[in-house]
């Protein structure tokens, strides 16, 4: 009898999942008092037949879970231009994510962030400055004297007109 309903629970449980019901609206407090009973039955009669369920003896020696592979590594001596070096292999199963973290800590980032902006702002500066100091080595020596106080070149004629062209 316990069997056969807990049997007819889990069916319950299972097509209430097809239904087309939509599950994302707002429940009320009055609603959930009138689903409350309700759903501490439905959770007990599941429980109730998951604990008398059969078990398997055959099966528990089996691992269910996957085992677990551990990375190796070897060394092999290779022979190149500049006579034999060794190198170190690691075998590491494919597939698998390294999920370790090799981002800096915050401590060490903000230690090194004096560093990088003053090399920034020498390389700035450094742009500015010396395209114009090379500018000036060049045009210094220029026969036209670029930076001399010459005279000012004579004024245009002025324009004619229609008549005296």
């Amino acid at each position: 009898m316990l069997r056969t309903l807990a049997a007819l629970s889990c069916a319950a449980a299972a097509v209430s999942a097809f239904t087309s019901t939509p599950r994302l609206r707002a429940t009320t407090p009055r609603r959930a008092q009138r689903t409350a009973p309700q759903m501490v039955v439905a959770e007990a009669l599941l429980a109730g037949a998951l604990a008398n369920a059969p078990i398997d003896a055959s099966r528990l020696d089996a691992p269910a879970w996957p085992t677990l592979t551990t990375a190796g590594s070897r060394v092999v001596t290779k022979e190149g231009l500049y006579g034999e070096y060794t190198v170190t292999i690691e075998e590491t199963p494919a597939g698998l994510d390294d999920a370790r973290s090799t981002f800096k800590s915050r401590a060490a980032t903000k230690k090194g962030k004096n560093k990088y902006l003053g090399i920034f702002v020498v390389l700035l500066f450094g742009s500015f400055v010396i395209p114009m100091a090379q500018y000036f080595w060049y045009v210094r020596d220029t026969p036209d004297g670029l930076f001399q106080d010459n005279e000012p070149p004579p004024p245009p004629p002025a324009p004619k007109k229609f008549w005296e062209r």
